[in-house]
């Protein structure tokens, strides 16, 4: 309290000695703003520290951001940074940019490393124009007022991969796009039988949370009374995500979860980045690969889940703010971008068609993804610091459900019961 009286007094003392001066130069502010949008020379050598706090390998991050920064930016040299960013921050080694997943900004707010990039944009002309807007509201919503503290650059795919040589082996037609859950539910059973000594699932959906995505439903949400947080699970919403989880994985032999990739499976439900998997699946010809559209609720027509994406930003603390910009440009740039879509099948957040057009063309030739952009992202949905752990305590619950020792209306009552205790005790 001591120290920030003194703060508080040494400021206000400056101001009165350079208030006279400012009288009479009253261009002062100006300048000063002038100084801070002007850019700094970044023709000179610079190094930028990045943390990969996303998934990104080795081999994603010499292709997307090393190879091209030093073919557009010699000067720049990036520097990877290695372990938990708080020792980062303790060591005081603060990334100029990081890379995370956009559910995590929550904490990257609460560590004070984001600020509204929009004046740094601004700054360098960058077009926001470019982008698809779902992809930025999912930002805009996870912030205090509206800022944008990151840009996106990949987000997920959300697709239904199955095995052809399963459906033709028990003569059964293929999967089609535009099936519900229902659809898919009945399709699964069929496909969901034991051969040869050999159990196949029908349908394998991951976990629960993957097919609530398109429902973007929150946990924890703020009482518009108290202006306190409280759960937000024991509703008509998350009681039909539970009952169709049930339908799905009580059907006889469908459960617990088998190997997509290695042929015990007929079709696969899957969010998040598959394709690695699936092209050594069709480099090894172990199956033919089919892949349709995800299934929709029929509430929801053409909707697959909530954005869900990969994003970067320079942080507050960065002491080389336009040269990190320029590590933003370059991974978001058309010519990236679409060497990333074609040759890496990494979905694109730009809004140009033709990224999704040419989607996967050179890295997995002979599978058709086109089924895939049938279907829309949902909007994306404010994260609570403690979203996580609500879901840790959510897949605890449908799992006692799943086992038979709770029914649907008790597991969510006492869900909502853990969570609110939970937020109680922070």
């Amino acid at each position: 309290m001591i120290r920030r009286i003194a703060g508080t007094l040494s400021v206000l003392m400056t101001y009165l000695v350079f208030a006279g001066c400012t009288a009479q130069n009253g261009d002062t502010t100006s300048k000063n703003a002038e100084v801070k949008d002007s850019l700094e020379d970044t023709s000179k050598p610079v190094t930028i520290k990045l943390l990969r706090a996303a998934s990104m390998s080795d081999e994603l991050f010499q292709k997307l951001v090393v190879e091209p920064m030093a073919k557009k930016y010699p000067n720049i040299t990036i520097e990877l940074q290695n372990g938990k960013l708080e020792e980062l921050i303790a060591a005081g080694e603060t990334p100029d940019v990081l890379t995370y997943v956009h559910n995590n900004l929550p904490i990257l707010r609460s560590l004070d490393l984001v600020e509204d990039m929009t004046h740094l944009l601004k700054k360098h002309n960058y077009d926001l124009g470019r982008f698809n807007t779902v992809y930025l509201d999912a930002l805009r919503v996870n912030s205090e007022k509206g800022e944008l503290y990151a840009i996106p650059y990949f987000a997920q795919t959300y697709a239904l991969f199955y095995n052809k040589d399963l459906f033709d082996k028990f003569g059964v037609p293929y999967p089609k796009d535009g099936m519900t859950w229902e659809d898919a539910t009945e399709l699964g059973k069929k496909m969901t039988r034991m051969d040869n000594g050999q159990q196949y699932q029908g349908l394998n959906i991951e976990k629960i949370t993957r097919i609530s995505f398109p429902w973007s439903p929150t946990l924890i949400e703020k009482d518009k009374t108290t202006q306190k947080d409280r759960a937000n699970v024991n509703n008509d919403t998350w009681k039909e995500i539970f009952n169709l989880g049930y339908r799905i994985q009580t059907i006889p032999g469908n459960y617990p979860n088998k190997d997509f990739y290695k042929g015990e499976v007929a079709m696969f439900a899957v969010v998040g980045d598959a394709f690695q998997n699936i092209k050594k699946v069709v480099e090894e010809q172990r199956f033919r690969v089919g892949v349709a559209q995800y299934p929709n609720y029929k509430e929801l027509p053409n909707t697959y889940g909530m954005v869900d994406e990969h994003v970067i930003l320079v942080t507050k603390q960065s002491q080389h703010k336009d040269a990190a910009m320029k590590v933003v440009e370059v991974l978001t740039s058309d010519e990236v971008q679409m060497m990333a879509s074609k040759s890496l099948a990494r979905l694109s957040p730009l809004a140009d068609p033709e990224f999704q057009i040419q989607f996967g063309t050179e890295y997995l030739k002979d599978v058709d993804v086109r089924s895939i952009f049938k279907s829309q992202p949902a909007p994306g949905i404010v994260f609570h610091p403690y979203y996580q752990d609500a879901r840790k305590l959510l897949d605890a619950e449908y799992a006692e459900v799943l086992s038979g020792q709770k029914d649907v209306n008790t597991a969510l009552r006492v869900l909502e019961e853990k969570i609110n205790k939970m937020l109680l005790a922070q």
